[in-house]
């Protein structure tokens, strides 16, 4: 005996209006048919939603993840080209002159080029805190400086960190912990508060807003952005991980990858 799949409730409201609309029919209706029943009649769709309102939400919400995972899964594995491409055709840029932490003598440099205010780099900070614990006497990390316009503030403390370094780059870089640490700060009250930091790294005040004010830290500024844009970047945080650029946020596996295959290459050739 032959038995037939019940009607789902849309469907069965589509049979009826078919029904009504073009006369009697005992078939399913096709996709196309049904295309034109709700293009017509929406109202259908919407007593369902509103009848499973939460059987809606949670299909949606699938769709999404799905969809957000087929995405970064894409992203990935173009990234990941790109990574294999870089290492073995990495970019250069000039870091003389630059406050550094970490051993000077590292085999890998990590350039960051940030902006104090961007929370995607305040979230990269605890990465950049995490390689360098896991690589002592092998990574080291250079700021550069990428203030992004539509933050207020992160040129004023892109200036203060280059004029501190000229102080100390070990305060330079307290400054820029206590910076990330107390964004919110920096934030809500800019400047008093960049004073306030500055005090806190345990840096000279008045030399430090001498030397902010100076076209030559300017200057280092300004070269640093200018330098971003030549390297494609459109935002906040930027990495030149040994010449392997990555732009955006990244898990320290990404920059793990990077760093092992780069400390495997430099072993291979030493033998």
């Amino acid at each position: 005996m032959l038995t037939r799949m019940p009607y789902s409730p849309l469907a069965r409201r589509a049979v009826v209006l078919l029904a009504v609309a073009g006369g009697c029919t005992a078939a399913e209706p096709t996709p196309a048919q049904l295309k034109t029943l709700l293009l017509k009649n929406p109202d259908v769709l919407y007593d369902v939603v509103r009848a499973h309102p939460d059987t809606f939400l949670a299909i949606i919400n699938q769709a999404a993840r799905a969809a957000q995972a087929r995405t970064q899964a894409t992203s990935l594995t173009a990234d990941s080209i790109r990574i294999d491409s870089e290492l073995a055709h990495p970019r250069h840029v000039n870091t003389a002159g630059r406050a550094g932490f970490g051993d000077p003598n590292a085999p890998v440099t990590i350039v960051e080029y940030t902006d104090f205010e961007c929370p995607f780099c305040r979230q990269e900070r605890d990465v950049l805190v995490r390689l360098l614990q896991e690589y002592p006497r092998k990574v080291r990390l250079v700021v550069k400086q990428f203030p992004v316009p539509t933050h207020p503030h992160a040129y004023p403390a892109a200036l203060m960190f280059e004029a501190v370094a000229r102080q100390s780059p070990a305060k330079a870089y307290k400054l820029y912990d206590i910076l990330y640490t107390n964004q919110s700060e920096l934030v809500r009250r800019g400047e008093p508060y960049l004073l306030d930091a500055v005090r806190a790294a345990g840096a000279d005040v008045t030399r430090a807003e001498r030397d902010a004010a100076s076209d030559s830290v300017k200057g280092i500024v300004e070269a640093d952005r200018k330098e971003g844009d030549q390297l494609g970047f459109t935002g906040t945080p930027g990495f030149l991980v040994n010449g392997v650029l990555l732009q955006g946020t990244y898990p320290a596996s990404i920059f793990e990858r990077i760093i092992n295959a780069q400390l495997a290459q430099r072993s291979t050739v030493a033998r």
